[in-house]
């Protein structure tokens, strides 16, 4: 497979662009020799990745952008592994994603980093579920905020922070507001009774599209911290390759509160 090293390189930074003619532009390439690789890729690989029906003009199949998904996902392990062996025990930086109900508390965890463990420097970013755990488990976060384990696989850091109600607005059946995540995750009944649907990653145009127009959905609230009587548990996961003396206070942290 590292013979195709390059060719997979090329076809990552390919398949964000729609067909082969804008791809050939922002990849460095002729049309005509991006062809001839990615009829290489398709031969080594035994596998279709450009879909030449004519409805189309040579778009990406699912193989392709799945293929691209895993050089990344390849990279960002590469990334953290080499930042666990060059960074000393002591970082000062972090980078940190949550989705957005549960931001309040990871600012207040945030703010505690900068005191107690004299971190410079946090980048703290909302993200959707499908976002927050692609980007997680392939290395290019260093802790999230999660109501959802990102996958069935056993992490070594872990611990229980806080917890969350899920509160549902029903004012009418005018539209159904969700999130892409349950978008995804909705089948026909779900969606039975309801002829227009608001998808939106953001839960604040969620919430305020409830209250001035109407709808039915589903609004994370009250999120706390600490252990108490919830729907869900807020989760505080940490990546693998982070050192066990930073996760310890961390942990030392999360007691506090």
């Amino acid at each position: 497979m590292s013979h195709l090293t390059y060719e997979l390189s090329i076809l990552a930074k390919a398949v964000p662009h729609r067909n082969l003619s804008l791809a050939a532009v922002h990849v460095g390439l002729s049309q005509p020799q991006l062809s001839r690789l990615i009829q290489k890729l398709e031969a080594e690989l035994k596998v279709v990745l450009l879909d030449r029906s004519s409805r189309r003009k040579s778009g990406w199949t699912q193989v392709a952008l799945d293929l691209s998904a895993a050089f990344h996902r390849g990279l960002g392990r590469l990334e953290a592994e080499v930042m666990s062996v060059t960074r000393q025990a002591d970082i000062d930086e972090l980078r940190v994603g949550t989705l957005e109900g549960l931001a309040p508390i990871a600012m207040s965890f945030a703010d505690q980093f900068f005191h107690k463990m004299n971190i410079k420097r946090i980048e703290l970013d909302v993200y959707e579920y499908r976002d927050l755990d692609s980007l997680f488990l392939s290395g290019q976060l260093d802790l999230i905020f999660t109501a959802r384990i990102p996958s069935k696989q056993k992490f070594k850091y872990n611990i229980e922070v806080g917890y969350q109600q899920h509160d549902v607005v029903s004012q009418d059946k005018n539209y159904l507001v969700l999130s892409p995540f349950e978008w995804t995750q909705s089948g026909p009944a779900d969606l039975e009774g309801f002829n227009q649907y608001l998808v939106s990653n953001s839960l604040q145009i969620r919430a305020k599209w409830l209250e001035d127009y109407g709808g039915t959905g589903t609004l994370p609230v009250d999120a706390k911290r600490g252990k108490g009587k919830g729907y869900y548990s807020v989760h505080l996961l940490g990546n693998d390759l982070l050192s066990m003396n930073l996760w310890e206070q961390i942990e030392e942290i999360a007691r506090s509160f």
